[in-house]
């Protein structure tokens, strides 16, 4: 069955009933944020994903690995912190600096501080409702992502 993809746009983002109040946000572990950011982040991908058409058998989900992995996750990271402002700047470096636990997957743990606060900085704006925000850093992964498969 062919789908018209042009007619799935705008399902790339998603909202939550009730944003969390910012100062109250802010005091939540790194890895609880993360936890919610990355499921976020994941999310927005495949739906960018599936919106640009990488929908065939196996497709999916290879082509996202590469992207959620933390080496990947710490490149958008090293991209986007350099532009936030200093409070947030400030945050987002708590965040990176946060225990990490004995086992943290792909990457080395640099990439793995990282791409958790890249997660937990999606989290915040996520909970917060600041969902330009939260776009432009999805987008800054899509165009990393693009530009390394060229």
């Amino acid at each position: 069955m062919d789908v018209n993809k042009t007619l799935l746009k705008g399902s790339d983002i998603f909202l939550i009933k009730e944003t969390w109040n910012p100062e109250e946000a802010a005091k939540l572990p790194a890895r609880t944020l993360a936890y919610i950011g990355d499921a976020v982040y994941e999310l927005a991908l495949r739906l960018n994903h599936v919106s640009i058409g990488i929908d065939g058998a196996g497709k999916l989900h290879d082509s996202l690995v590469g992207i959620v992995s933390s080496p990947a996750q710490a490149k958008v990271f090293d991209s986007i912190l350099p532009e936030l402002p200093e409070a947030d700047m400030k945050m987002v470096k708590t965040w990176r600096n946060s225990k990490i636990p004995v086992r943290y997957g792909s990457g080395t743990r640099l990439e793995y501080a990282k791409a958790t606060a890249l997660e937990a900085w999606v989290g915040f704006l996520f909970v917060t409702g600041q969902t330009e925000r939260m776009t432009d850093v999805i987008q800054t992964a899509i165009r990393l992502s693009s530009s390394e498969e060229e």
